[in-house]
């Protein structure tokens, strides 16, 4: 068995990945801007860059145990804990100690959300702060880590949607790793009914905002908003201001990734 690592800058993993996971059927563990694979053979440098178009820092490759729990003690604990309440872990990784409400989720196939990604840690952040007041929606689902957070915090019942059928099949993947109640469907926030729920989680680009804030009714009372950035905020809260939401908490990171916590 070998283990290859690589670095990507944080703007262009979801490209990266994008472009790698349909040819990795195991999965990418993530470490930050650290990406780990491994394989039966060992993986080629040049056939990896060719397949995501791009260079591949600090590529390294060595041969790791054949037996799972070696080679999980080899990538050591790399999970992300967010607000000191939650941890979101590969399959790969040990439990963090604590006490912590462990999420376990594994991403391929192209499918988004992991949980490295800052707007995904963000969300998390600002969910931890609302109290539960009934059923979720987490609309633009990726591999459903917003979805199981909630359902894991006391939202029921909790809905994830994605307009990508293989992210959907890895989110139902997931919640059942997790063993929670979670209804995953692959729906078209573009075309399709935007469902809704007393608490919505969108992170998610401008348009899907857009959308969501035309179809708000008074069930609605928190949305969690990201997969924004700064230049891009103004516009979204318009949106949402114009249906009764105002901002009640926010946060940001160094590349200007924004999520909003607004209420009504």
């Amino acid at each position: 068995m070998f283990l290859a690592s690589f670095r990507v800058s944080a703007d262009e993993k979801e490209a990266v990945l994008d472009a790698l996971l349909p040819l990795l059927p195991a999965g990418v563990h993530e470490n930050g801007e650290l990406l780990s694979v491994f394989s039966g053979v060992p993986l080629s440098q040049s056939v990896m860059e060719a397949a995501a178009g791009r260079p591949l820092a600090d590529w390294t490759v060595e041969e790791v145990p054949a037996d799972w729990r070696a080679r999980r003690a080899r990538l050591g604990e790399g999970g992300v804990i967010v607000g000191g309440r939650i941890s979101i872990r590969s399959p790969w990784e040990p439990p963090a100690a604590g006490g912590l409400i462990d999420i376990v989720v594994e991403r391929r196939g192209g499918a988004f959300g992991s949980g490295s990604h800052p707007t995904t840690q963000m969300c998390l952040a600002l969910l931890l702060d609302v109290e539960v007041c009934g059923g979720a929606v987490d609309l633009g689902c990726g591999v459903g880590t917003l979805a199981i957070a909630a359902a894991k915090l006391g939202w029921s019942p909790v809905v994830g949607v994605d307009r990508v059928p293989v992210a959907i099949e890895v989110a139902r993947e997931n919640v059942a790793r997790n063993g929670v109640a979670v209804d995953c469907a692959v729906v078209d926030l573009a075309a399709d009914p935007v469902p809704l729920a007393p608490l919505l989680l969108v992170n998610a680009p401008p348009p899907v905002h857009a959308r969501v804030a035309e179809a708000m009714t008074d069930e609605v009372r928190h949305v969690i908003v990201s997969g924004i950035v700064a230049e891009e905020v103004e516009a979204v809260l318009a949106g949402y201001h114009a249906v009764g939401f105002d901002a009640a908490a926010a946060l940001g990171t160094e590349d200007e990734w924004i999520a909003l916590r607004l209420s009504c």
